[in-house]
């Protein structure tokens, strides 16, 4: 048994946290360029090794797509039905790809009223019209520019008076630069896939053929990445189950959000689930090197699903569990002792360390500490793309970011099973403003170049060789050192 990551931030003597340590500066042997930042989990391939966080005031939709396009990912948060967790999911895995596989197609005979209601509902701008019989070949196209302007054909016309009825299409394995062709040519937008016979394959979009994100995180039919939070209960009822398992068609991990996964019932649950759908499993969150030894030697998961854990306990900004109960692992410490774990029983795990960060510079100590990424709320809590509530005070703009074990959070009834049981009077989480901070393109690169430089000053040309950095003990007063002093401002 090896204790490689746990003695860096001297496990047995203390507790330690971001800010008790400092990444001691190494030799560089290579130009700044050339650091890889890249990571994965299991075989999805990341080029920023950073997370959003499964928080109902941070990640939804929006979040979501924006962090996959940007190399990165959001995990979808799990605060609502089931309903609404499709809807999410659905909307992150059509946001882009080469070829859209799952083609929204309405009748002919159908009313424009639903096909506006489809238009918004699945936020697409057209529709396959395919007929009524039982082969349903193609027999139109339906766009928001189909749609009349005055109020009583809307409410009375149908699909066939008002679609494009010679559809411009493209054969099944065209290539991208014969479908830029077309769509360029024919002036278009949408190019559906039509084989020989009449039969839709699939559909082709301007936007998704444009280069604009080379670094998104892609599966491998080129749609973003997709990860969902979920609970550990196994649903009782069919409803449930089924809804589940059509979730399952868009989600490529799921993320089991408990605050503490070290539990006979929890871990018995996901046994259940893995056993019912056949995506990725990343489990957690632990603390302790007891707790992923026995998650990744002593239960019965499905050896090929179960790809990571996630950890940290306790030291989120809006997360109070260790106050109210007095128990937790500051992430920096359960990094360190997971890490061990995987290193000792099963390295071809990854591992997630989540919440706890303050500053750009505590991600790389994260790596350091033998992470393969991070999850974070509180640096996207203010970006323009999280689903908190935008406000003012006092003249400065702020957004809504409350804790999920918030009262505000658990009185929706998704979540109350993510805390201890029977703890429903307790909260274990705040609500309160965070500052607006714009786009979430700025904050990325912010994060992104604290990592890099960390890299560099570190030695490091890799996340593979950050984890051989050495961390340091800081005294209190050098903590007080390391922010600016002695200044009039500070």
């Amino acid at each position: 048994m090896t204790d490689k990551y746990r003695k860096k931030v001297h496990y047995k003597d203390l507790i330690a946290t971001f800010d008790d340590v400092l990444i001691l500066p190494g030799f560089t042997n290579f130009n700044p360029d050339e650091v890889d930042v890249s990571s994965s989990i299991g075989k999805y391939y990341f080029h920023l090794p950073i997370m959003s966080a499964a928080m109902d005031t941070v990640t939804e939709e929006e979040m979501a797509i924006k962090m996959a396009l940007n190399g990165g990912l959001g995990v979808l948060h799990r605060n609502c039905s089931y309903e609404r967790q499709l809807e999410m999911c659905r909307i992150v895995k059509r946001a882009r790809s080469f070829v859209i596989d799952d083609v929204a197609t309405i009748s002919p005979n159908a009313p424009l009223t639903k096909a506006k209601f489809m238009m918004d509902n699945y936020n697409i701008s057209g529709i396959v019209v395919v007929n009524d019989k039982e082969d349903k070949k193609v027999c139109g196209i339906f766009t928001k520019r189909d749609i009349p302007f005055l109020e009583k054909d809307m409410k009375n016309g149908v699909i066939k008076d008002y679609m494009t009825k010679d559809v411009i299409s493209i054969k099944p394995g065209a290539s991208r630069e014969e479908a830029l062709k077309i769509l360029y040519e024919s002036r278009k937008e949408k190019l559906p896939i039509i084989d020989d016979k009449g039969y839709l394959k699939g559909l082709i979009t301007k936007k998704d053929l444009a280069p604009e994100f080379p670094l998104a995180s892609k599966d491998e039919e080129g749609h973003l990445l997709c990860a969902l939070a979920l609970s550990p209960k196994f649903p009782e009822s069919s409803h449930a189950q089924n809804l589940l398992k059509e979730i399952e068609k868009y989600v490529d991990m799921f993320f089991i959000d408990v605050a503490d996964f070290y539990k006979k019932t929890d871990i018995e649950d996901t046994v259940k689930l893995m056993r019912f759908l056949e995506s990725d499993f990343i489990l957690g969150n632990i603390g302790t090197y007891q707790a992923a030894e026995h998650i990744i030697t002593k239960c019965d998961f499905v050896e090929d699903q179960f790809i990571g854990l996630k950890v940290g306990m306790g030291s989120g900004s809006i997360c109070t569990t260790s106050i109210q109960t007095g128990v937790g692992a500051p992430t920096l410490f359960a990094t360190a002792q997971a890490a061990d774990a995987i290193h000792d029983y099963n390295p071809k795990l990854s591992l997630i360390a989540d919440g706890g960060f303050k500053n750009p510079g505590d991600i790389p100590k994260a790596i350091a500490a033998g992470a393969d990424l991070v999850m974070s709320g509180h640096f996207f809590a203010g970006c323009t793309e999280s689903p908190g509530l935008l406000d003012t005070i006092q003249g400065r703009k702020v957004k809504v970011y409350r804790g999920m074990g918030s009262t505000e959070a658990r009185t929706s009834g998704y979540v109350s099973d993510r805390y201890g049981k029977g703890s429903k009077m307790l909260t274990e989480g705040v609500s309160d403003y965070v500052p607006y901070t714009g786009d979430l393109l700025g904050v990325l690169s912010t994060l992104k170049e604290g990592l890099i430089n960390g890299m560099i000053y570190a030695g490091a040309g890799s996340i593979k060789k950050m984890r051989n950095a050495e961390l340091g003990i800081v005294t209190p007063i050098g903590q007080r050192e390391q922010k600016p002093h002695d200044l009039l401002g500070y």
